[in-house]
């Protein structure tokens, strides 16, 4: 919604909690059609309304706006004397007025930006994030939305690749180091050189073999630039790997494995500078000379997991006459959530606008913070990085770290063998309870003690063969 649309009102910040409930005696005063920073002062509160809707008997408002100065002091307030109104972002979108000033009035450089690229490397990154062992067309699209790509990808989109994907981009790495959230397998760090090649300009779609070529001298100019000590010999390229270009497929899948293998003993002995998950990546892609072959390197994926993310962007980079039937329902499925189009007076998709959630990760201690608030998804808090940029977060269950590294699903697998040996367990115990009341003698019981449970996967498998 362009700003012309939105009707403004300044008021006091006492006047805000009647004001979320569409409280109309608030409207008698003169509406205005922007605003200015020096408005806002006193705390003072700049309430947005949608223009079409001026005169309804609801007319709940659209958007907030804070003054940098007292946008802390306006917080406290209405959640200590307005508890109901915490948090704001569940009324309306809330921003500084810094962020309306850069977010409000002007977007970034659009030309030839390619939402398809944008949604190739997200795939990527929800196949890096998630689970290794599940098939691509059985991965949730719904994912797409808790990948630090589809924030930026949506910034970018929206406001250009300049300020708005930097200034996302740092607030995303704020929330990643906030520990009351799952920490990730793959990193803000680790996916802002993706990011700058899939905004930069790169022509018409190439073939498979000048694409990857392209992305892994791209990838090492980087890491020479970023001042990463090179830790694999310079030699270590494609055109070295000479089985990659074979016209087997089998030749070409067993120089992969070759190179796997090489690669992964290097990084046993702590020689990883990033540049082996893009030549992994790369070679994946020339395998099959198109998406293929992803699944080869989910089987290295817990050593190597950003090599999926750069796989997603040789794919979107190479075009889609490289996609197979799977990456390509997959990518469009994503595409459709790039591109939804951005309205100011829309406010829904999210938990938490960026100042409420920088205000509260400042102010208090502990999970609870996040954990009481109303919620989306169970577990999962969304936050607007950026107006229009959302991303999803699994708040920490107080497991280990590395439990938690993935994005948040469970193993129905995992629940299944976990019922069925508490049932075991459970079966066991009434058993020998039964039988030490009968007087059995005691050489005669099943011995079903937790020790004999935890090794009895052997003891298990002899006695269905004496059944059958």
């Amino acid at each position: 919604m362009n700003e012309p649309t939105i009707r403004w009102q300044i008021l006091p910040r006492d006047i805000v909690p009647d004001v979320l409930f569409g409280g109309r005696h608030t409207l008698s005063g003169p509406a205005q059609f922007s605003i200015e920073p020096y408005d806002l002062k006193d705390s003072r509160v700049a309430v947005g309304y949608c223009d079409s809707r001026m005169r309804a008997d609801y007319n709940p408002p659209v958007l907030l706006v804070l003054g940098d100065a007292s946008a802390v002091e306006t917080l406290s307030w209405l959640r200590t004397y307005a508890p109901e109104t915490a948090p704001l972002s569940q009324y309306a979108r809330v921003v500084s007025s810094q962020d309306w000033g850069i977010f409000g009035r002007t977007q970034g450089d659009m030309r030839d930006l390619r939402e398809d690229i944008w949604s190739s490397v997200i795939l990527g990154e929800v196949l890096a994030q998630g689970e290794t062992d599940v098939e691509l067309a059985s991965v949730p699209l719904s994912r797409a939305g808790a990948c630090f790509s589809m924030a930026i990808a949506r910034a970018a989109c929206m406001h250009g690749t300049g300020e708005a994907t930097k200034i996302c981009g740092d607030r995303l790495s704020q929330v990643e180091a906030d520990r009351r959230f799952v920490r990730r397998s793959v990193t803000v760090s680790d996916l802002m050189p993706i990011w700058a090649m899939a905004g930069g300009q790169f022509g018409t779609p190439v073939s498979a073999e000048e694409t990857a070529n392209l992305v892994l001298d791209a990838a090492s100019k980087f890491m020479r630039d970023s001042a990463r000590a090179a830790l694999f010999p310079t030699s270590m390229k494609l055109r070295n790997i000479p089985g990659l270009s074979s016209d087997s497929i089998e030749e070409r899948v067993l120089a992969f494995q070759r190179l796997s293998t090489e690669l992964t003993n290097a990084e046993a002995h702590g020689a990883n500078n990033g540049l082996p998950s893009v030549l992994l990546a790369a070679a994946a892609f020339l395998v099959g000379r198109s998406t293929s072959h992803e699944f080869l390197l989910r089987r290295v994926s817990k050593r190597f997991p950003t090599a999926l993310a750069w796989y997603g962007l040789i794919a979107g980079l190479a075009g889609p006459s490289t996609w197979d039937a799977g990456w390509s329902k997959a990518v469009k499925g994503v595409e459709r959530q790039v591109r939804q189009r951005f309205d100011w007076s829309e406010s829904t998709g999210f938990d938490l606008c960026w100042i409420e959630y920088s205000w509260m990760a400042s102010t208090f201690d502990g999970p609870d913070a996040f954990n009481l608030l109303p919620k989306l998804l169970p577990r999962v808090i969304s936050i607007e990085a950026i107006p229009g940029a959302a991303c999803q977060f699994r708040l920490a269950t107080g497991s280990s770290p590395d439990s938690d590294a993935r994005l948040p699903h469970d193993s129905a697998r995992e629940k299944d063998l976990q019922a069925a040996l508490t049932q075991f367990v459970t079966l066991a115990n009434r058993a020998r309870h039964l039988l030490e009341g009968g007087n059995v003698p005691s050489q005669q019981s099943l011995e079903f003690d937790s020790d004999d449970i935890a090794r009895g996967r052997s003891t298990k498998g002899k006695k269905g063969k004496a059944s059958n």
